[in-house]
């Protein structure tokens, strides 16, 4: 009997904290999945295109820039600070934020840079 009722305490514990954190867990997903879900929080693969159309505005403190998602959706971004520094260098980037009116804000920008990953590659190889 103590047992049942401790099994039933802790799946009730579980089921709380799956309830509470469940609105703050971020979603792999796409820009269009993102607009139909305003303010919803999602992790987005996209990247950089348009670079010749981006900009920084110092007076607000927002980049903006085009991205691309892995189904070819392309939206604006507006990401709260100047540019990154090895946004250049990223083939892809992972946008975190939510979709707002016509725009993608994204809170966080992940990189990876893809010469870091050649040289290692490479200096492993040579050995």
């Amino acid at each position: 009997m103590r047992l049942l009722i401790g099994a039933v305490g802790v799946a009730l514990v579980l089921a709380f904290l799956l309830m509470s954190l469940g609105d703050e867990l971020t979603i792999y997903s796409d820009f269009r999945t993102a607009e139909q879900n305003p303010s919803k929080s999602y992790h987005i693969v996209a990247e950089w295109i348009n670079k010749e159309q981006s900009y920084y505005d110092p007076q607000k403190d927002i980049f903006y820039f085009q991205a691309k998602d892995t189904l070819g959706t392309v939206r604006w971004v507006h990401y709260p600070d100047p540019k990154p520094i090895n946004f250049d260098a990223a083939q892809r980037v992972v946008l975190i934020g939510y979709y707002k009116d016509t725009a993608f804000y994204a809170e966080k920008i992940l990189m990876k840079c893809p010469s870091k990953y050649k040289d290692e590659s490479q200096n492993a190889a040579s050995l």
